[in-house]
């Protein structure tokens, strides 16, 4: 069910993006009569990318089929990444079970963690610790959206290559499954007991991936008919209802503009470097960082070295929260500090930005901050086993 999940989250939302928004604008021309998306208040995205900077976008899905919609784990969390000068796409899949450690937590959790803790502004911060990237936006999908979608093309034909019938009432929700052999065309309801049915195949989950990805070409050919013009607004409907985004509509459509020039066939998909691990008795995925960055370079810095400058952010205010807000604008940039916290003293009046041969990359911290006096000290960096230490002041 999950490779089902990955697989449908990153059709339906570019599908909704490249038919859902930019038809329905040009057939409600644009009138007032168009639902606006409601946009969060207060998340931790980062500022718009550069004309020719990719677009990384964080994908969520979460399984609310109990009702339950507060205080749900992410069951998918995955970096879309798109590169408007050459049209090609990236995905990075990030185990739910990885283990980090949380802002504002003590100790290592599991990333899924951190949507149930903080919703999907915590998610946020956890994934750029993670990755050390920048995320411009954000998508999360509810997947009773399968239900919703399957019906609103009017049902999806396949071929059930046996008789299914199963039942687990301890399931959440209870899994009722009663399905018979031969081509048919399933509504909602029966097309999630034929994604949920596990056993009964000869050659096991190998048969049961190829009875979903058989679900998702007849659901992808039904989506992208011609037909499906008529039901544009039953998918704005659908969207609107489980999909949240931090992007307007008109930020949508220009999206989409560039998601319909890919092909998404040729996507990259990769998966966080890491192993699985047991630890009092609770399953981790244990992340390897140096093959994370690794990743991070070939698929967001289109190969090149990633700037792998040594940086301390010290908070020398005493101002709350500031080194975390001024270590986030840096990874925004493509600086990833590799220690954040406080300096000895907390009566700093002016920021420093403390340097000896990397003075090209400490010009480019100031310009990111603002301000900043620039100084040279080898000694002092030596001590820290750092090549720029950033000395928060109160002008921050």
């Amino acid at each position: 069910m999950k490779h089902f999940f990955k697989v449908f989250i990153v059709f339906f939302i570019i599908f909704t993006m490249i038919f859902g928004t930019s038809l329905y604008l040009i057939i409600a021309k644009e009138s007032n009569e168009l639902v606006q998306v409601p946009l969060p208040d207060d998340t931790s995205t980062s500022p718009p990318p550069e004309k020719d900077e990719k677009i990384n976008i964080l994908l969520l899905g979460v399984d609310s089929l109990n009702g339950d919609k507060k205080g749900v784990r992410t069951d998918t969390m995955m970096v879309l990444s798109m590169n408007p000068e050459t049209n090609k796409a990236s995905i990075l899949s990030i185990p739910r079970d990885t283990r980090v450690k949380i802002r504002g937590r003590k100790g290592y959790d599991k990333i899924n963690a951190a949507h149930a803790y903080g919703g999907v502004d915590l998610s946020l911060k956890a994934v750029k610790d993670l990755l050390g990237i920048p995320i411009h936006h954000y998508i999360k999908l509810d997947y009773q959206a399968v239900y919703k979608t399957v019906d609103d093309v009017g049902g999806v034909e396949v071929y059930v290559p046996m008789n299914m019938k199963y039942y687990d009432p301890y399931a959440t929700p209870p899994l009722r499954i009663n399905l018979k052999k031969g081509r048919q065309v399933l509504d909602g309801d029966k097309a999630m007991q034929f994604l949920r049915f596990r056993k009964g195949y000869a050659n096991q989950d190998l048969g049961r991936i190829d009875a979903q990805q058989q679900f998702m070409e007849a659901l992808a050919k039904k989506v992208l008919s011609a037909s499906s013009v008529f039901r544009i607004k039953d998918y704005i409907d659908t969207f609107n209802m489980y999909v949240d985004t931090d992007m307007s509509v008109s930020e949508m459509g220009s999206l989409a503009l560039k998601a319909s020039k890919i092909d998404i066939d040729s996507i990259e998909k990769q998966t966080v470097p890491g192993v699985p691990m047991t630890i009092n008795g609770i399953a981790y995925y244990k992340p390897n960082v140096e093959e994370i960055n690794k990743l991070v370079q070939k698929l967001y810095y289109n190969g090149e070295e990633k700037d792998n400058t040594k940086i301390a952010v010290l908070n020398g205010s005493g101002k709350s929260g500031v080194a975390s807000s001024v270590s986030e604008k840096l990874t925004d940039k493509g600086f990833k500090p590799n220690l954040v916290g406080n300096a000895d003293d907390f009566n700093n009046p002016k920021t420093i930005i403390y340097y000896y041969d990397k003075k090209e990359e400490a010009q480019k911290i100031r310009k990111i901050l603002g301000k900043g006096k620039l100084e040279v000290d080898k000694k002092k960096l030596n001590e820290e086993n750092m090549d720029i230490i950033v000395l928060i002041g109160k002008d921050i």
